[in-house]
């Protein structure tokens, strides 16, 4: 009973990369005395018996700097395999950045109209005059269907149950919205759920080939990839969750995919999240027009049980004056931040999801070096 109460009060926000706010003024590292690698791995070396991770792998690369890997731990507790720098890691709400890019070349190419409404194309979800632009930055006042208490109840009976994302969007309309269309910004993963489904119709492909040719392919990115198996490609850091303190880990590794959907699926590694990182902070893949679109952030300081991020814009977030987005899944938690002045990157994964606490362990991490 209390490994399904733990589950339920934290799988509410599954992929959400959730953690904790930071009321301060964002200021880039760059603005601190130069020992930025040593305060990396500091940082690393103290959150890791703090939060107790199992393994963990990081970069830090700068422009005219040699890269800072970090990797430690165990991928495999049960073989004693350690971390290394090519294992696969499921990296959840990371999979928003790489859907809202599709959506946003789709609307560069005229193909849809991010002032769309969403009834346009799925009639039956709540708030249809929310905007395509409005789920993208999280201010369309969808339920979140991972807080449906039934969603939950049946996804804890079976992790790897198969979900259409017809019944994501069900669970998500068994309950209120939670305000009109632009009046307010709460995180929720029904939004890219559904923008997926937009993606789908419009292009007459899924969502998975979609990334595949304009996101993965163009930018070489073959660690990366949108599942639809309940399979990890080797070599994989398995996914390990802990339900009551001083209890065992649990293997957690094999989940669907399909439970989050356009929300968080997605399975990359340290490498192609570096590139992705940089392509995504720079608009690599956008014209100039619609990256200052999608860095139009919005307060989320509004939403205190919210993700940690500064401000969030069309699948982006801000953190300490970086920009790029944060994951948090069954087994796992991601992050990839990039800073626009000096062009750096960085990427923090860990093969754990503590139940019993909200804490983002990337996020913290990446706070304790970034931040003030």
């Amino acid at each position: 009973m209390l490994r399904k109460f733990s589950v339920l009060i934290v799988f509410a926000v599954l992929s959400l990369g959730c953690g904790h706010s930071n009321d301060s003024e964002p200021t880039p590292w760059v603005t601190e005395p130069p020992n930025v690698e040593t305060r990396f791995r500091l940082a690393i070396d103290d959150a890791i018996p703090r939060y107790q991770l199992p393994g963990i792998a990081a970069g830090l690369w700068q422009r005219g700097r040699p890269p800072v890997i970090v990797l430690q731990g165990e991928a495999d507790l049960q073989n004693g395999i350690p971390v290394a720098s090519d294992d696969h890691f499921r990296i959840g709400s990371v999979t928003k950045s790489f859907t809202v890019t599709v959506l946003l070349q789709l609307a560069q190419e005229g193909l849809l109209s991010l002032d769309d409404p969403i009834g346009q194309y799925l009639p039956t979800l709540q708030n249809p005059s929310a905007t395509l632009a409005e789920l993208a930055n999280m201010t369309s006042g969808v339920f979140n269907y991972t807080e449906d208490q039934s969603f939950l109840q049946e996804f804890i009976q079976d992790f790897e149950r198969p979900w259409s994302e017809q019944e994501l969007l069900e669970a998500a309309d068994r309950n209120p919205p939670y305000f009109a269309p632009g009046e307010d910004w709460y995180y929720s993963n029904t939004n890219t759920v559904a923008l997926g489904m937009v993606i789908e119709q419009v292009t007459g492909n899924s969502l998975a080939l979609e990334i595949e040719n304009r996101i993965l392919s163009p930018l070489a990115l073959r660690q990366t990839s949108y599942p639809a198996t309940t399979a990890v490609p080797t070599p994989v850091a398995r996914g390990y969750g802990l339900f009551e303190e001083g209890a065992e880990l649990v293997d957690l590794t094999s989940s669907s995919p399909s439970a989050s959907a356009g929300s968080g699926a997605m399975i990359s590694g340290l490498n192609d999240l570096r590139t992705w990182g940089e392509a995504l902070g720079s608009g690599r893949l956008l014209t100039p027009e619609m990256q200052d679109l999608r860095l139009r952030m919005v307060p989320t300081d509004g939403c205190p049980k919210c993700p940690e991020y500064d401000g969030y814009g069309l699948g982006i977030g801000a953190l300490n004056g970086w920009i790029g987005h944060t994951g948090d899944y069954i087994g796992y938690q991601a992050l990839v931040m990039y800073e626009p002045e000096t062009e750096s990157v960085a990427v923090i994964l860990v093969n754990l999801k503590n139940f019993t606490s909200s804490a983002h362990v990337p996020t913290d991490i990446f706070r304790d070096f970034a931040g003030d």
